[in-house]
């Protein structure tokens, strides 16, 4: 880990790169909500995409990347009737971050990049309800920390949507000897719920006694709730531990993705000036919010879907300058963003 008081600058979302990579056309016959799968059979069938997108991120001046193993669970696999071969995607998957942080080493004179094994959602991202009993999910987490252990500098439980789950993720993480970091997914309004309804500090409170806990982050959320959940997340975080956050990049709020509406406080937080005509956020708009949970003591920030290389090479520059608590203007707009 870099030395106590350095931000450190995570990467972005991986599947939408994937995509523009066409892993998509590797698996015909996918239903439209089984194309993220492209990118989990991509470690073995397109790793060259892969760790094109790993690279990018390093370009961009990130300090750690994510193993491209979000969606190698039994269960999303199982929908295309690939679940016996999790665990050789999910080691292919850590094999190249593995490749590209030292390729980046050499080229660079021993830089250090991290390598983050992420314990992701056993089941559907953002479920609430209808899953597993912790005594189902641990022995599943520890079958991924296992495979992720020998290419990985620490593992990262991620986009957690219940205090159940949190603690499955986190027990498998605590138990695999590596340091470990945990993130939860937030409803997308001012109130610092998981999705779940329940209380973000009662997450924290789950997983604070733990062995090897280094940071408690959130994710997988508007900027708007990271910028808020922030508060709580320096209240609750043991000593030592970091805290931090990384946020989504689409206009459209999770729970309008998911058909359920969106809240009049999430829907007025997201002005239309800060989005592309495609709905993804500007980098010169994310850097502002990010600006605003340095602030608020995070040291970490990184990106999540929808958040590409352009924004977190906007936020290394931040960092590097040290000017994250100033204002961040729109370049070209004339519009001071705060």
């Amino acid at each position: 880990m870099p030395v106590e008081g350095d931000v450190l600058l995570l990467d972005g979302g991986i599947g939408h790169l994937l995509k523009e990579r066409g892993v998509q056309d590797l698996v015909p016959g996918l239903e439209y909500d089984e194309l993220f799968l492209a990118g989990a059979l991509a470690n073995e069938l397109a790793p060259e995409a892969v760790l094109g997108v790993h690279r990018e991120y390093i370009h961009a001046g990130v300090d750690v990347i994510s193993v491209n193993n979000f969606s190698c669970t039994q269960w999303s696999l199982g929908r295309i009737s690939k679940a016996d071969m999790q665990l050789e995607l999910v080691e292919a998957a850590a094999r190249l971050a593995r490749d590209a942080a030292n390729e980046a080493a050499a080229l660079s004179g021993g830089r250090r990049v991290l390598v983050a094994g992420s314990l992701p959602p056993l089941q559907e991202s953002y479920q609430a309800s209808g899953l597993q009993a912790f005594e189902e999910m641990q022995p599943q987490y520890n079958l991924l920390a296992g495979a992720l252990k020998p290419y990985c500098d620490l593992l990262l439980c991620e986009t957690l949507a219940t205090v159940t789950e949190g603690l499955a993720a986190a027990s498998a993480a605590s138990a695999s000897g590596l340091p470990w970091w945990i993130s939860w997914t937030l409803e997308d309004s001012d109130r610092v719920l998981l999705r779940s309804g329940e209380p973000l500090a009662d997450a924290v409170a789950a997983v604070a006694e733990l062995p090897g806990l280094e940071a408690i982050l959130v994710n997988c959320c508007s900027p708007q709730a990271v910028t808020a959940a922030l508060p709580s997340l320096k209240a609750a975080a043991p000593p030592g531990v970091r805290i931090g956050g990384y946020a989504n990049g689409f206009q459209t709020t999770t729970s309008e993705w998911l058909g359920g509406g969106s809240s009049s406080d999430a829907a007025a937080s997201m002005p239309a000036d800060e989005y592309d005509a495609d709905g993804f956020i500007f980098p010169d708009a994310y850097a502002h919010h990010a600006q605003h949970w340095l602030q608020r003591g995070a040291s970490m920030v990184g990106g999540c879907c929808g958040v590409g290389p352009a924004h977190i090479q906007l936020l290394r520059t931040i960092l590097d300058k040290g000017s994250w608590t100033a204002a961040a203007e729109r370049p070209g707009s004339g519009k001071q963003l705060g």
